[in-house]
């Protein structure tokens, strides 16, 4: 890759963007220093690990990576025997042994799930002895601390001692009310490395000891008592002593690191590798990228978007750049500030991000060929110190391109031809995209000349789209649409700008008579492009329709077959459990009639009622009966297969349009069967008749709770004027719901003082007992 291919394309502000993302100096350094690799494993396993990290601070998190020293510098000032390193390089080595351990833990958690950073954790080799070492001698800001040795403790100590005895026998001294007249101030301080005070100078003859330092004023004289420099003395050995020891364990501690310098340096690159990584994993987060596929047959970026303009926080309007298999040229036109230039950057931006293992900001499934190099002619080239012109500057540049192209190759070509006759730019530019093609090149250039836009149109390996242009808000809307050529615009465009209309109409009257003819043929392409787009926005508007359509349907049939399954057991459990009472009545009614106190009448009762306890259940349960004869508009149908069942709205064909509750749903006309949807004759019901002196029992088998209830109250009141201390009540078993009705009933009725189920002679569970009021 050419430097200034890199530069035109600003791929600097990316590395830059890149490196705000790293956490430690070496880590922004391997951002900046980034750079696109033709090799296709190697960018393949560079996507790889980026898309591994990115899932990983997605789903568990950010790693626990932070600031770490450049080790760089100390380690090759290390590798020599005798170097002794310093306090804070040291602690730098720490800390980067600290990071990498815990880095290392937490990649190697889920090597499963991201085996390429397990792998590249396994090169964070761990040094436990040394990090050991490191942390119980150095604190945070490089200082040897007192457990470094007990030999550097104790003379500390000593150091400590010397201080606070010499400072308080100064004080003492200072505290002396004959002094005071000596004395330029009450303090105790250190020149030259020896406690001393400060004496006024026109009275230092008049006091004994060593002078030591004079202030600025010179009105101060900084004097060692006498009886203070054995004590300094000592001071002084002692705090030589404590250099020599500091020095020492410095020493032997850098002697360690030597010992493990080829581990530590992996450790290290590893680590900036790893920060680089996250860096670009964290971009990715940001703004939104996704990993490319490398495919050197097509490419397709879908919902791209510049990386400069996300870049200023403002929302960017994404393109589709696409180059399919067959063609190799991609000719974008359309007018001045339409966003051509932009489009080619983008796509020369987002191929060098990829090849530089970085995601890229555009729609998942967006594909791109591995290239071995990306040309571009951007932009004005002129160059003054080299005496070149604009059109001369280019011509360099393509001829530079054109002796070096490696293939496969990216070009990237604004305006080719530019800055020399029209029609010659035009016919240099046809044959720039000739030569290029044959290359086997991919070329994606902007042109607004004529020439090159009715090459494009009839060579097969072209293909054509223009930049969208609202010309009433005179603003760009950065879309391609391709397989169309658009016009420059640049009447148009000068007219909202305010130019004369007498300068337009010269300028309209002065364009060629096939400049008119071009200029015809594409407002008709145009006209029919958009008739077409327009066809094809309201098919796909009915697919979706359709397709939802579809899921709503299945939906519902899904919905109706739980609902069939979940009947089919309760019933099937109604059914074992009514059996199971079935059962257990009769034993106790035979057991009753073994034992003699049941006679054979109540056994006939007691089968009647379980018959139309049955007949009870089949009439609750039956399916409402296909009507005969074809259905018609209006009627209640099912669909057979799935079961669903609505009214028939209208029939089409072979298709035909049912509607259940708010839906609709189009089915096959031929699976619709018609649903006898009148309700069922009313079913008969036999009482016996009440009188004065007959009929104590009354059966309400077959009818709905309110019918029933309705008929109990008038039973029990011809009851209780005919005086019977107790009447029977036949319900059934059924499904119960008739039972408790009467129950309930009973319960609060002024009639009933108390009632009970039958006992097996009686009937059973089928029939309960009512205990009447007595009338006076």
């Amino acid at each position: 890759m050419r430097p200034r291919d890199l530069a035109a394309l600003e791929f600097d502000h990316i590395r830059n963007r890149l490196a705000d993302f790293a956490c430690s100096p070496a880590g922004k350094e391997a951002c900046r220093t980034l750079a696109p690799s033709p090799d296709r494993a190697v960018v393949g396993r560079a996507l790889d690990a980026v898309w591994q990290c990115f899932r990983l601070i997605e789903e568990q998190g950010d790693l626990p990576l932070r600031e770490f020293a450049d080790l760089r510098g100390p380690l090759r000032r290390a590798a020599h025997e005798g170097a002794v390193l310093d306090g804070p390089s040291l602690v730098g080595v720490r800390t980067v042994l600290a990071v990498a351990h815990a880095t290392r833990a937490s990649l190697t958690k889920h090597r499963a799930a991201y085996p390429l950073l397990a792998e590249l954790a396994d090169g964070l080799v761990p040094l436990p002895a040394l990090q050991a070492s490191l942390t119980r001698a150095l604190d945070d800001d490089g200082g040897v601390t007192d457990d470094a040795s007990d030999e550097l403790a104790e003379v500390r100590r000593t150091l400590r001692q010397l201080r606070d005895k010499l400072t308080r026998r100064l004080d003492e001294l200072l505290a002396r009310p004959g002094l005071a007249e000596l004395i330029s101030d009450r303090y105790v301080t250190v020149r030259n490395n020896r406690f001393v005070v400060p004496i006024k100078t026109a009275m230092a003859g008049q006091f004994d000891g060593v002078v030591q330092d004079r202030s600025v004023s010179g009105e101060t004289t900084f004097v060692e008592p006498l009886f203070a420099v054995e004590l300094n003395n000592r001071l002084l050995l002692a705090a030589k002593e404590e250099e020599r020891l500091v020095r020492r364990i410095l020493a032997d501690l850098t002697a360690l690191v030597r010992a493990v310098h080829a581990q530590l340096s992996q450790s290290f690159t590893t680590l900036v590798q790893i920060d680089a990584l996250v860096a670009r994993a964290r971009f990715a987060q940001r703004y939104r990228c996704t990993q490319p596929q490398l495919d050197d047959t097509e490419l397709v970026l879908r919902q791209a978007r510049h990386p400069l303009l996300l870049f200023g926080e403002r929302p960017v309007v994404p393109i589709d750049i696409l180059l399919p298999r067959d063609k190799q040229v991609l000719v974008i036109t359309g007018p001045n500030t339409g966003g051509k230039t932009v489009a080619l950057k983008t796509l020369g931006l987002l191929a060098l991000m990829a090849q530089s293992g970085v995601l890229i900001p555009a729609a998942e499934g967006s594909r791109l060929p591995c290239f071995q190099a990306i040309y571009t002619d951007v932009g004005d080239e002129q160059s003054i110190e080299r005496n070149l012109s604009t059109f001369s500057a280019h011509v360099a540049n393509l001829t530079e391109i054109i002796e070096g192209r490696a293939a496969p190759a990216l070009v990237l070509l604004d305006e080719p031809g530019v800055g020399t006759d029209p029609d010659d730019g035009a016919a240099l530019g046809i044959g720039m995209i000739r030569m290029l093609a044959a290359s086997g090149a991919r070329v994606a250039l902007s042109t607004h000349y004529a020439p090159i836009k009715v090459f494009a149109l009839s060579h097969e390996p072209c293909v054509t789209a223009a930049v969208e242009f609202d010309l009433d808000a005179m603003a760009p809307r950065f879309r391609l649409v391709y397989h169309s050529i658009g016009e420059s615009q640049a009447l148009p465009i000068a007219r909202r700008l305010g130019l004369p209309a007498a300068v337009l109409r010269i300028a309209a009257a002065a364009r060629s008579e096939q400049a008119k003819a071009l200029a015809a043929a594409v407002e008709r392409l145009e006209h029919t492009r958009r008739g077409y787009e327009e066809r094809l926005a309201e098919v796909e508007q009915r697919a979706r329709a359709t397709a939802e359509a579809q899921r709503e349907t299945q939906r519902l049939l899904e919905d109706l077959q739980a609902k069939r399954r979940r009947r089919w057991a309760e019933e099937l459990e109604a059914a074992r459990a009514f059996v199971r009472d079935v059962r257990e009545q009769g034993r106790e009614l035979l057991g009753a009639l073994q034992r003699g106190s049941a006679d054979r009448g109540a056994l006939t009762r007691w089968v009647q009622q379980q018959e139309a306890a049955i007949d009870e259940q089949a009439t609750a349960l039956a399916e409402p009966p296909p009507a005969s004869g074809p259905p018609r508009i209006g009627d209640v149908v099912e669909v057979s297969e799935n079961g669903i069942r609505g009214q028939l709205l209208s029939v089409e064909g072979g298709r035909a349009w049912i509607q259940r509750g708010s839906m609709r749903f189009e089915v096959p006309a031929a699976r619709l069967r018609r649903i006898d949807s009148r309700p069922p004759a009313p079913v008969e019901v036999r009482v016996a008749a009440v009188s004065e002196d007959t009929a104590q029992e009354i059966s309400l088998l077959g009818l709905r709770a309110r019918e029933a209830v309705a008929l109990l109250e008038d039973f029990l009141d011809r009851a209780v004027r005919a005086r019977y201390p107790a009447v029977r009540i036949v319900h059934g078993i059924g499904s119960g719901a008739l039972k408790r009705a009467v129950e309930s009933y009973l319960a609060s009725s002024p009639y009933c003082t108390a009632f009970r189920p039958g006992a097996p002679a009686e009937g059973g569970a089928g029939i309960t007992v009512a205990e009447l009021e007595a009338v006076g």
